[in-house]
């Protein structure tokens, strides 16, 4: 039997992230690179960049705060109209 490829806190952290957005109605999005990994979001066909960082769990748990105020600008441009 081989190893998962992602332990059970980053699978959480990933779920977690991805159970927010879907609360706020964005997508999130996990891009690999050289230097590790992006998480973003997506909301209709914009998007953008929240952190980036070497490892996946850590990254993703990070990104829990960016997502937040974003979703806290939406709401807030949306009142002002």
């Amino acid at each position: 039997m081989t190893s998962p490829v992602f332990d059970s806190a980053t699978l959480q952290a990933v779920g977690e992230l991805l159970a927010l957005g879907e609360q706020l109605g964005l997508g999130i999005t996990f891009t690999p690179d050289d230097e590790g990994w992006a998480v973003g979001y997506m909301r209709g066909m914009s998007g953008g960049d929240l952190i980036s960082g070497y490892d996946l769990g850590d990254t993703a748990r990070a990104a829990l705060r960016p997502l937040q105020e974003l979703a806290q600008r939406y709401e807030q441009a949306r009142r002002d109209r």
